[in-house]
């Protein structure tokens, strides 16, 4: 399990996959509902203090993709009752949280897309279900995906799994993943670290920011 950011080398088969033409980065759902203590998460008793955590390293992260000219591409989970399925609203109730136009669904400041970096629209957990974001990809000719953002047990977990099972490479960015609960930050972390374990052992790749980093300013150097 990834421990030590500083210590962590990614796998020489994973090179060519995390290469700038063959890899996209996804955020998911770093919206003011999902990441601020004034957001409605809050207000419902969730326990955000560790999503707010992975806001500067993610910041890093998304920095140094953009320089190396990875596809960039951000989730936006919107809860509208017209466009939700009847099973999310028979579970959730009526929409408050992440409302269409809302700012709870906007942005955090830090982390906002800039002008040419898509934005998908979910109504569910995942990112690919009932989204093109697959088409999206292969037109991109992208073979690898990197997941950061909220819930790796959840929304960036089942993003993860989606992705595995239409043929991606899958890979989670441990310090730039955040699981939140009602029960508090030991909830959180013991949340975060099955999901990653999960992932580590069937799915793909868990590694770090830094990792990244190091490997794309190589490739940088190298071309």
């Amino acid at each position: 399990m990834v421990s030590n950011a500083h210590e962590v080398e990614i796998p020489e088969p994973w090179w060519p996959r995390l290469s700038p033409t063959s890899a996209a980065l996804i955020v998911v759902d770093m919206q003011n509902d999902f990441v601020s203590p004034k957001g409605k998460m809050a207000a419902l008793g969730f326990d955000l203090s560790d999503v707010a955590g992975i806001v500067a390293p993610l910041r890093q992260l998304l920095l140094a993709a953009r320089n190396a000219g990875l596809l960039i591409i951000h989730t936006q989970m919107l809860n509208d009752r017209a466009q939700n399925s009847l099973a999310w609203y028979a579970f959730w109730g009526e929409p408050v949280v992440a409302i269409p136009g809302s700012w709870g669904a906007d942005y955090i400041p830090d982390l906002t897309p800039r002008p040419g970096e898509l934005v998908i629209a979910k109504y569910s957990y995942g990112a690919f279900f009932g989204t093109n974001l697959d088409t999206i990809l292969r037109r991109a000719n992208i073979q690898t995906v990197i997941v950061t953002g909220t819930g790796p047990e959840i929304c960036a977990g089942d993003t993860l799994r989606q992705a595995f099972a239409l043929g991606y490479h899958v890979v989670a960015v441990a310090d730039c993943l955040a699981s939140f609960s009602k029960a508090g930050r030991e909830m959180n972390q013991r949340l975060k670290q099955t999901a990653l374990y999960t992932i580590e052992n069937h799915y793909g790749l868990v590694t770090t920011s830094n990792a990244l980093i190091h490997l794309w300013q190589k490739h940088q150097v190298s071309h």
